[in-house]
């Protein structure tokens, strides 16, 4: 039964069961069958190959947020009321990393063009923790904090992450193109 609802749906998306490219449902796997109905493009390749990237570049985005942090309380803010500047911190911190966040997903999603936001955060941790070398600050602390926004940009920059937005850019013209001729066939219900 839902092997018949698959190759009926594969059917409306413009498959035909008489060329050679129409995959072959008696043969296909759950897994691989599932894939098809519901993805553009098997994820599994993708996240095989884009996966360390991705948990790399969000580690090292949280990372440094969450140092940055650390050093300016213990630097800058040292003198202040501990409780209000642990609690304020604490909140621009979270709003520091949904938009890291939110700016990750517009890029995942096929916006290249948001990887200047993660690229702005990146330099304002790195630029807010030079100075802090005044304050004689632990060397362990201030070497991570100093390398972790470096290690981020270090990510953004290498050669699989460019892959990543590319692919992420495919991906979402081929979803627009699929989009605009479920549109003109009267068959798109979202927007």
């Amino acid at each position: 039964m839902k092997k018949r609802r698959a190759l009926k749906t594969l059917e409306k998306l413009g498959y035909d069961s008489s060329s050679s490219n129409f995959p072959d449902w008696k043969k296909m796997s759950g897994k691989d069958l599932y894939y098809s109905i519901f993805y553009i493009e098997d994820p599994r390749p993708l996240l095989k190959r884009y996966m360390p990237v991705i948990g790399g570049w969000m580690l090292a985005g949280c990372f440094s947020i969450a140092m940055t942090g650390v050093l300016i309380l213990g630097t800058y803010l040292s003198g202040a009321p501990k409780g209000t500047m642990l609690r304020s911190w604490f909140f621009i911190g979270l709003a520091i990393s949904a938009v890291f966040s939110i700016s990750q997903l517009q890029v995942l999603y096929g916006r290249p063009r948001w990887v200047w936001m993660n690229v702005a955060i990146y330099l304002t941790c790195l630029l807010a923790s030079l100075p802090t070398i005044a304050y004689s600050p632990n060397t362990y602390l201030y070497s991570m904090t100093l390398v972790a926004p470096l290690v981020g940009l270090l990510i953004l920059n290498s050669n699989r992450c460019r892959e990543l937005r590319q692919k992420s850019v495919e991906l979402r013209h081929k979803r627009e193109a699929i989009i605009a001729t479920l549109k003109q066939q009267g068959r798109w219900k979202w927007w």
